[in-house]
Order: C-alpha cells, then structure tokens, then sequence
C-alpha cells in the first residue's frame, strides 16, 4: 500500500523506503523462503486499487483480508476440503485506541462500548464491513492512523481502529503521543491476511506459491523477529 502504517508499511507515495515495513519484509522472506529463485519487485498502489490490480494481472502476489466475495481470479490457499485454508493465513488482531483522559475501565467491551459513537479507521481495510456489521458507525474519511489519531485528539471520533498482529506493535507509534492516547486491551476483532497470487500466476507457477503458503503456515512467528529491526531503528 502508499499508506504510512508504522511498523508493518512505512512511508508513502510511490517510492519504497529502506527499511520498507515488518510486513514487506515479511513478504519478501516468504517469497525468497519459497523457492521462486528471485526477491521480489514491490510496487505501491493506494488500498482500494490493489485487488483489482491482482485480479486483472498487474501484479501477481499481494495481501489480502477477509472479505465476503472473492474474485476467480485471485488464488487463495485452499485446505484438503477444497475451502480457504484459514491456517495459512497471518492473524491480526484489531484494537480501539482511546483518549487517556476519557478513563475508559480496562474491562471495557469495544463492540459494545462503541455502538452508537464513531470510530475513526484508515481508508481501505478489508475489516470495515465486518465492523459495520457489528452495529458500529465508521469514519473512514483519514488515509493513516496519524490523521485518525489527531481526529481523536480533537474530539472528531470516539475512537480509533488499528490492526496489529501483538498488542506491543503499536507501543512505538503511540509513544509519541506521551500518555495522551491509550490503547484498549480487549481487541474488537480478530481478522485474517492471506498473500494472493493472480490465478494465471498461480497456476504458472502452483508448487512455489504452495511453498509460500506452507513457508507463511511454518514461520507464523517469524513477524515479531522481524520487527527487532524497527525497534531499534
């Protein structure tokens, strides 16, 4: 994505950063991990461009969250049973950040607590329908968690929606706010992120992108070695 979203993707506009993000570096293990021979060759695209890039072939290899419909196009891991194999997946957790003086108890329930308020989230995540469907309003105005979090400092929402795959992930990009924006510790959702070929490329190249599928499956912790390297940049 062209999207600043501290640790995972980091920077903006079309120009890949060094270090890109966890996640990109993630990908790239995987990719080497699997056998394909060769690093790949990222190119950024604003969110909402990205399925449709991978189902028309633009490119062949790209994250992508639960959703209720899912192109023929799209190669997604599938398990003995012929269905998406939800294993092969990365899982990611989805929490509220809140204003510390609000004083919100620990013990809050986020699904229940922000029904009937707005909650900023960031343009473009898969996740938003599933939250509407909870019963919660959504403000998707803001393109990165730095515009929804200075929404949040001026009152404009109630909260606001970050994705992390641990709680302590987002530990760097608050710290800047010094105690000023908390994070609740129930998540409001758990979600899933495959890496999916287009199908013309999964098909060209099946036992690689398995390999991928299984590397991703084998290596589910391999995130949190890699994010040492942004705690100490």
């Amino acid at each position: 994505m062209d999207q600043n979203r501290p640790p995972y993707w980091l920077g903006e506009g079309d120009k890949v950063p060094d270090p890109p993000g966890a996640a990109v570096d993630l990908i790239r293990d995987a990719v080497l991990g699997a056998g394909f021979g060769c690093a790949p060759i990222w190119v950024r695209l604003p969110v909402a461009r990205i399925k449709v890039a991978l189902a028309n072939g633009d490119i062949d290899l790209a994250p992508l969250g639960e959703q209720s419909f899912y192109p023929a196009e799209i190669a997604l891991p599938k398990d003995k049973a012929g269905n998406i194999d939800l294993e092969r997946a990365l899982h990611n957790q989805v929490w509220v950040l809140v204003r510390t003086r609000d004083n919100l108890p620990l013990s809050t329930n986020p699904v229940q607590y922000f029904k009937g308020k707005t909650l900023g989230i960031a343009q473009g995540n898969a996740y938003a329908a599933r939250l509407r469907e909870a019963g919660l309003t959504l403000d998707e105005g803001a393109r990165d968690l730095d515009r929804n979090i200075e929404k949040l400092r001026l009152g404009r929402v109630a909260g606001v929606v970050v994705a992390a795959v641990a709680p302590a992930h987002l530990k760097q990009a608050l710290d800047k706010y010094k105690g000023e924006v908390m994070q609740l510790p129930q998540p409001l959702l758990n979600v899933r992120l495959w890496l999916a070929f287009n199908d013309n490329f999964y098909r060209a190249h099946p036992q690689q992108s398995e390999a991928l599928w299984t590397w991703l499956d084998k290596n589910r912790n391999r995130l949190g070695y890699v994010m040492q390297r942004y705690r100490k940049d």
